[in-house]
């Protein structure tokens, strides 16, 4: 897709920002069914319902925009998805993956947040008030849902002990 201009910029950021949510989408059931811990269970499974409606709102600035909505990849989202893939290969103890995958959802979250904060931006300089608003919703839910990661993150560590131990 080239790029010439800020609209193309706007426009490929947000092709790239429905490819993530499109990707996190499919993760988030498979994080939900690798917990046992019922809060960190339905986080995950309220997230999901959230990035469904995320979707939608991307897909309202693309009819806002007159443009039929196109996935770019976001390669950022596809390493955090191969990270979790090779590591639960090594089949870690089920604490371990649980804070690996609240780790890597509190990651996913300050990369949308900001992406969400320059669409936001640029949408307000190109005067695209509707866009500006439906971008700034999805931008609420992802701050939200990294301050339960936040939260879940420190819960975790007191509740799982971790004692350092030196490589053999």
């Amino acid at each position: 897709m080239p790029v010439p201009s800020v609209q193309d910029l706007f426009l490929y950021e947000l092709c790239s920002m429905y490819d993530a949510e499109h990707r996190i989408v499919q993760m988030l059931p498979q994080l939900a069914n690798e917990c046992n811990d019922s809060q960190i269970k339905d986080a995950f499974q309220r997230h999901e319902e959230e990035t469904r409606h995320q979707i939608q709102n991307l897909e309202s600035c693309f009819q806002v925009l007159g443009y039929e909505p196109q996935r770019v990849t976001c390669h950022v989202v596809q390493g955090l998805k191969e990270d979790h893939d090779s590591l639960t290969k090594e089949n870690p103890p089920e604490d371990v993956l649980t804070m690996f995958n609240v780790g890597g959802a509190a990651q996913t979250e300050y990369f949308e947040m900001a992406c969400y904060r320059g669409l936001v931006e640029k949408a307000d300089r190109m005067g695209l008030g509707e866009c500006s608003r439906l971008l700034q919703e999805n931008l609420r839910q992802e701050e939200d849902m990294a301050r339960k990661c936040e939260q879940i993150g420190r819960d975790l560590g007191q509740r799982i002990p971790s004692t350092w131990r030196k490589a053999a």
